[in-house]
């Protein structure tokens, strides 16, 4: 409608002058400064009997009720629509194009509404324009009005204007907007719309209004029971904002007194919709859209969603710089925003475009501190895409762009090309992921990158994409490398340490001993410090005769070594004592036994060579025999008494004596020349004495190494050989 007309008829209501009404029209003042009171509606005059002249004068009738006579079925409407649609029904005949109709509360807020042969453009124009033009005056009606009425946009409508309370039988309000009777009023609007310029024949003017009249007192009727908002609100809005992937609020306007948009109300919005100071989705829905948003005002949004809400033409504004007040200051950001107008709302979706800068630069941060690039190679379309980390982990000039997949071997060392033909395979035959490493020949010096790969197929299985991980990993190989050194050295030097021990701990073979030529060799185990529990002796005593011992105390390292060592030199002071074999062993027993608060057991063979009568007198304590030696034949020499030293109290150890001939070599040794895990105890025994036979024409030396090539001794435990060979006279 004309907006003169409209402060024509506010002026004639409100007993004031024109431009006071327009100042009050628009929202600025009441006539005497402050809201005023609404003026009792004139009775009927003579020259207005109820309607405009016949060529569609505007002009406005007060109907006290519904006339006499069939209403059409609207008072059977079961909603809205349906009454919007019996309405154009009889309107159409008439030249009618449309039947529009509204239901707010006194806020402003559209709660439900109709459309009858109408548009979408109309449909969306009826939510603002009459709505605007009607509203003031509905507040300040105290009865029910029907208005014929020029549109701004040529058409001419019958439009008719309710404010009461939600009650169809309850009197109208004092006031409109003051005082508790305001809380449930509601304004009912319909309008019934001519093209111009038709004219509306007379005959049925009258008849319009009656129906016109009949169908708004259905309207109010329906609203007073509350009916589902379904045309405006529809639950299909609430899928359409959660599908949305930004965050997405749909917004309903609150109006003043007269109809002028002041706020709005967030209705709903998606689990995406957070405020830049970081209210949740639950604490913006149903709020002030300038109570969550108060920067809308300052940045001019909130008149721009005014304009959006009254024109209809949508929003999209941005990136531009947004600030947002917080205690006391102004919290600057970057924005973007999109409006659209749905119904008697407003759709709208925003972005802060710092955050999104935010997660940006986190992200490059973390790929910079793990140094980590992403690339996908898409098959479809050939497009690639690299991450910015990518670049910087190859080797490769970001100007120069990503490379195509086909080219990156010539970024891998040539060592490592076979790696990558490796993982191509195991991805086209398995599907990966694969993960593999290479170094690259892209820069200097060159990189150690871990790569991760895998295929992306369609729902159909078709290859699509490439998609891959790379990782420097140049420092903690270089870390591993000093690592490896540093242990390396570490173990050089305990091995020296080691062996310089061990040298402390065993004797040196006497060059010359009586009757006797002597060779003697000791390997620690492998996985273990340099130093073991196995020993020796060959030593001549006071009294002529020759100490010949050898023992394995079990277990290895320096434990092993430390309880050897306290045997060793307990061995040679009882020797030094004249006790014989047995008698040492016997008091090595009782050592073993009682002289340590750890269990310690060990085994051993002591002897006694006495070189005037070649003989060879020894007892044993679980340990294995020697082995002699004679000519071409090598057997083991017995003697069955003895237990293990630390075992019992009562060993039981027994004397053997052996006469040796001239060139008779005896072989004593430790069970690491003998006992491999994977070999039976019999075959390596017999192994021993062909190993025996076979070296027994060379040198003690030449024996030894003999035995030891071709037994291959157990690199899991210590060994300990000696080789006796009984000179010649």
């Amino acid at each position: 409608m004309r907006v003169a007309r409209v402060e024509e008829l506010l002026a004639k209501r409100l007993g004031c002058d024109e431009e006071r009404a327009r100042a009050y029209a628009r929202g600025l003042l009441g006539p005497s400064g402050d809201v005023p009171e609404p003026v009792p509606e004139p009775g009927p005059r003579p020259d207005r009997p109820g309607s405009g002249d016949a060529h569609g004068k505007e002009g406005t009738v007060r109907l006290g009720g519904v006339p006499h006579g069939d209403t059409g079925g609207l008072a059977a409407a079961r909603g809205p629509a349906e009454l919007a649609r019996r309405l154009h029904d009889h309107a159409r005949p008439l030249g009618a194009t449309a039947v529009l109709l509204a239901v707010l509360d006194m806020d402003g807020v559209l709660r439900m509404s109709g459309v009858a042969g109408a548009s979408a453009t109309t449909v969306t124009d009826w939510a603002q324009v009459p709505l605007r033009c009607v509203l003031p005056l509905a507040r300040m009606a105290v009865a029910d009005q029907l208005l014929w009425l020029d549109d701004e946009t040529g058409e001419q409508t019958l439009t008719w204007v309710s404010a009461r309370s939600d009650a169809p039988d309850a009197p109208p309000p004092a006031r409109a907007r003051c005082g508790p009777a305001a809380q449930n009023t509601v304004v009912c609007v319909i309008s019934v719309v001519w093209p111009r310029p038709v004219p509306v024949p007379a005959a049925g003017r009258v008849r319009l209004e009656a129906l016109t009249t009949a169908a708004g007192q259905r309207l109010r009727g329906l609203a007073a029971l509350g009916l589902p908002d379904d045309d405006v609100r529809a639950a299909w809005l609430g899928a359409v904002i959660d599908a949305i992937p930004a965050p997405a609020a749909l917004l309903f306007p609150v109006r003043g007194p007269l109809g002028r948009v002041v706020e709005f109300t967030i209705d709903r919005c998606n689990a995406r919709a957070t405020a830049l100071l970081g209210r949740t989705p639950e604490q913006v829905t149903g709020s002030r859209l300038l109570d969550a948003f108060p920067g809308m005002v300052l940045s001019g949004i909130f008149d721009a969603y005014v304009r959006v809400l009254e024109t209809g033409v949508p929003l999209n504004r941005g990136p531009f710089a947004y600030e947002e007040p917080f205690q006391g200051a102004l919290r600057p950001a970057v924005l973007s925003v999109r409006a659209q107008r749905v119904g008697g709302g407003l759709l709208v979706s925003w972005c802060f475009h710092d955050e999104q800068a935010r997660m940006r630069a986190q992200i490059d941060d973390a790929e910079r501190l793990v140094h980590l690039g992403w690339a996908e190679w898409n098959l479809v379309t050939g497009d690639v895409t690299w991450s910015r980390r990518m670049y910087d982990v190859l080797g490769v000039n970001p100007a120069h762009g990503p490379l195509p997949l086909d080219t990156l071997s010539e970024y891998v060392a040539e060592d490592d090309l076979p790696a990558v033909v490796a993982a191509v395979r195991s991805l086209s035959e398995d599907g990966g992921p694969v993960r593999f490493e290479v170094r690259t020949r892209g820069a200097e010096p060159p990189r150690h990158v871990s790569v991760n790969a895998e295929l992306v197929r369609d729902s159909r299985g078709r290859l699509v994409a490439v998609q891959g991980v790379v990782q420097d990993v140049s420092a903690v190989r270089r870390m591993a490398a000093e690592l490896a050194a540093s242990r390396r050295e570490a173990e050089d030097q305990q091995l020296r340490m080691a062996e310089e021990l061990q040298l402390a701990l065993l004797p040196t073979v006497h060059p010359t001993l009586p009757g006797l030529r002597v060779a003697v060799r000791y390997q620690p185990a492998e996985n273990c410090a340099r130093v073991g529990g196995d020993w020796f002796e060959a030593a001549p005593l006071p009294d002529g005769r020759v100490l010949i011992a050898i023992g394995d105390v079990s277990g290895h390292g320096l434990r092993a070594a430390a309880q050897m060592a306290q045997l060793r030199n307990a061995l040679l002071g009882i020797a030094h004592t004249g006790a014989d074999a047995a008698g040492i062993l016997d008091c090595l027993n009782l050592l073993a036994f009682h002289g340590h608060e750890d269990s310690l057991t060990a085994t051993a063979v002591v002897g006694h060579f006495d070189p005037d009568g070649r003989t060879l007198t020894w007892a044993r304590a679980g340990h294995p025999s020697p082995v002699l030696v004679r000519g071409s034949e090598a057997a083991e020499l017995e003697n069955g008494d003895g237990t293990t030293l630390g075992a019992s109290l009562d060993p039981g150890y027994g004397l053997t004596t052996t006469v040796l001939h001239t060139g008779d070599r005896v072989v004593l040794y430790t069970d690491g020349l003998v006992e491999r895990r994977a070999d039976r105890a019999g075959d390596r025994e017999d192994l021993l004495l062909a190993a025996a036979r076979q070296g027994a024409d060379g040198t003690p030396e030449q024996h030894l190494e003999t035995l030891l090539s071709v037994l291959h001794t157990d690199p899991e435990d210590d060994t300990c050989v000696i080789v006796l060979h009984v000179g010649v006279e």
